[in-house]
């Protein structure tokens, strides 16, 4: 009888609630990692659809071609390297507005690119 008195092999009742506590607190973090991916995932579409919606207005579908307007007058650029040194002239600054809605207002983006002008000045050339 004394040899099952001092056999004590087994859980105490603190070992058992800090495991059940450890438990509560993983599934608690999961929880809270699960709502903030489900969060950034509706985000991420958000913007995906707003990506959509202004490369619409970039790249019209069909034949549709985008109204690129003039934004200031023409520049040109000096290009060195290795010893050799070129000019591209009559590069024009380019804009295109294009307006996208996101959950009911509709908000305005700008774009904005580098077209050659008609003539060449680096070889007396025109572009063809």
């Amino acid at each position: 009888m004394s040899r099952y008195l001092k056999n004590q092999s087994g859980e105490t009742i603190v070992e058992v609630i800090v495991s059940f506590v450890l438990l509560l607190m993983f599934t608690a973090l999961f929880v809270v990692s699960l709502r903030y991916a489900r969060t950034m995932s509706l985000k991420a579409e958000t913007i995906r659809q707003t990506a959509y919606a202004q490369c619409e207005k970039l790249y019209p579908a069909g034949d549709g071609k985008p109204q690129w307007v003039n934004d200031g007058g023409t520049a040109s650029y000096t290009f060195t390297g290795t010893g050799a040194q070129f000019v591209v002239g009559n590069v024009q600054k380019q804009k295109l507005e294009a307006k996208a809605s996101e959950d009911g207002t509709d908000e305005t983006y700008t774009f904005h690119r580098y077209s050659k002008g008609q003539s060449n000045t680096s070889g007396g050339q025109g572009t063809p």
